[in-house]
């Protein structure tokens, strides 16, 4: 299956940013910056101060990812997916509630710690958002390289099930999930989509190759999103100012 890959969006401990704004891609470990709506959002976002942190950093990296491909301004709602691959979800919210609904017969629960106990509620914010109707759920990421969401995602394209996903990876550090503390923290997203028979991007046996190049991790992924951006930003000026390469 032939595809398209419009943008990228990420947030990562060195930075936010998407693949039309020059923003360098560094993935890596440790803290995310101060995470708040209006990173992403023209305007503050009511709910995004009650988010969890893996919400935040998911619902973020979906906004940058829709603006990297032009698609962040609707009018209309729009049959677009979301998936999202991740190990931790929102686990340590889900045990900070727990903690609330333990005690007094549960009449301390938390309701605003509630509405993010499961990993797709920052999927279904992103939806109300951005008006998308597409299908949306979470996958458990297993892939060493996270690409499992991009995965899933490609054989909704493929089953013809919608015909534009915004899919990617998110996990944050977590306290209760015990990990490697050296491995990436954040959130990637890019905007997938059936291509024409000119199409440089294929969907092959279980495998996302570019220009006859394996792709096996979302870090790549963004990569050649950049590299795939830049020439074509590189085309276009030429063509503006007559320049014959």
């Amino acid at each position: 299956m032939k595809l398209e890959i419009a943008g990228a969006g990420w947030v990562t401990p060195a930075g936010i940013g998407h693949s039309r704004g020059g923003a360098a891609f560094a993935p890596g470990s440790g803290a995310l910056p101060r995470l708040r709506s209006t990173l992403f959002l023209d305007a503050a976002h009511p709910r995004y101060g009650r988010f969890d942190l893996y919400a935040k950093a998911g619902f973020g990296a979906i906004a940058m990812a829709l603006r990297g491909a032009g698609l962040e301004r609707w009018e209309c709602k729009r049959p677009i997916g979301l998936v999202v691959g991740t190990q931790r979800g929102c686990l340590d919210n889900d045990v900070a509630y727990f903690r609330t609904a333990a005690t007094d017969g549960g009449a301390l629960a938390s309701p605003n710690l509630f509405a993010y106990t499961l990993p797709t509620s920052m999927l279904g914010e992103a939806s109300i958002q951005f008006g998308l109707t597409g299908p949306s759920f979470v996958v458990d990421n297993t892939h060493v390289g996270r690409m499992d969401g991009i995965h899933a995602a490609l054989d909704l394209l493929r089953l013809g099930l919608c015909s534009t996903i915004v899919a990617g990876w998110c996990d944050v550090h977590s306290e209760i999930f015990s990990g490697d503390p050296g491995e990436p923290c954040g959130a990637v997203f890019a905007v997938l989509s059936r291509g024409g028979e000119r199409a440089a991007w294929q969907w092959q046996e279980k495998r996302l190759v570019h220009d006859c190049t394996p792709i096996d991790t979302i870090e790549r992924l963004v990569a050649v999103v950049l590299e795939r951006t830049a020439a074509d930003g590189r085309n276009k000026n030429d063509e503006d100012t007559g320049v014959d390469r």
